[in-house]
């Protein structure tokens, strides 16, 4: 039994078709994770933590309309906070320290991970059941050329050593077939994750490490702290805003009256005192009477 025929035996071929099939289909699979995943890790490295809240809207119109990240980043947003000044600690530092305007509320692994990344945008199920198809392939080929085998034996005719001869063979080629599928199962894994490392779980780490540089995480039990500190400090700026409204309005009213009303006032009486001068020198106050 030579190599070549245990290589070209049909049943062996239809497994080593397999086994070469299922590689194709992991590097195609993998290769476009690999060119999504790591577009999406150079944008993000380009950005810059200082200018994250100027470009946050060229950030999301980009993950937006990646079809490998849209689903994530929209769960993303909804953590996200966008306060003026959300730590009321830091409206008194005066160090001239950056302080970062959007803060996150989860880690951002909960939404960019292995799951969301890469599981979800490949046929990731069926990948993972490629070495059982390929390892159930072994015993399904050696139990049907063993079937095939013995209904092949006549123990009837003349040459039986002959027949014992092929039966032996066909045993063993039968045998053959469970340890290439194995094999072949074997060497998938080690192939497959050796491509998973090398195109996918590299870029998704990186994709975290670079979330984590850009967003500072704010905890909720953090944020509910802060949010309580920053309403009393409103409700004091409110209150006294609302003790001082009587006597600022009065000031604004005396002022209004003081600087506008008066003087107007004034100029009106003046302006009748000349009238009524010069209407006495050409004697016509007698006409003026009698429209009054």
């Amino acid at each position: 039994m030579t190599i070549l025929g245990i290589v070209t035996e049909p049943a062996i071929l239809i497994i080593t078709v397999f086994f070469l099939f299922f590689i194709m289909t992991v590097l195609r699979n993998y290769a476009k994770v690999e060119k999504n995943l790591k577009s999406v890790y150079e944008f993000l490295k380009s950005l810059n933590k200082k200018e994250i809240s100027y470009r946050f809207q060229q950030l999301d119109e980009f993950m937006s309309t990646n079809s490998y990240t849209t689903t994530s980043w929209e769960d993303f947003k909804k953590a996200l906070v966008f306060p003026e000044k959300l730590f009321v600690a830091q409206k008194t530092n005066t160090s001239g320290s950056y302080a970062p305007e959007i803060y996150l509320t989860i880690d951002s692994s909960y939404f960019f991970n292995e799951d969301t990344l890469i599981n979800s945008n490949i046929n990731h199920k069926f990948i993972q059941v490629m070495p059982t198809l390929l390892t159930g392939l072994g015993p399904f080929f050696t139990f049907l050329k063993m079937a095939i085998a013995f209904t092949g034996l006549d123990f009837t005719s003349s040459d039986v050593e002959s027949a014992l001869t092929n039966l032996m063979a066909n045993i063993q080629l039968a045998a053959l077939c469970s340890v290439f599928a194995v094999g072949y199962s074997l060497l998938f894994i080690f192939f497959e994750k050796i491509l998973y490392n090398r195109k996918c779980k590299k870029y998704y780490l990186l994709i975290q490490k670079e979330f984590i540089r850009l967003f500072d995480v704010c905890t909720s039990e953090q944020f509910l702290l802060d949010l309580v500190k920053e309403s009393k400090v409103q409700n004091v700026s409110n209150e006294r805003i609302l003790k001082s409204l009587p006597d600022d309005f009065a000031k604004a009213v005396s002022k209004s009256i003081n600087e506008i009303t008066t003087p107007y006032l004034e100029n009106i009486l003046y302006s009748l005192n000349k009238l009524n001068e010069s209407m006495d020198k050409g004697h016509g106050g007698d006409v003026v009477d009698k429209l009054f």
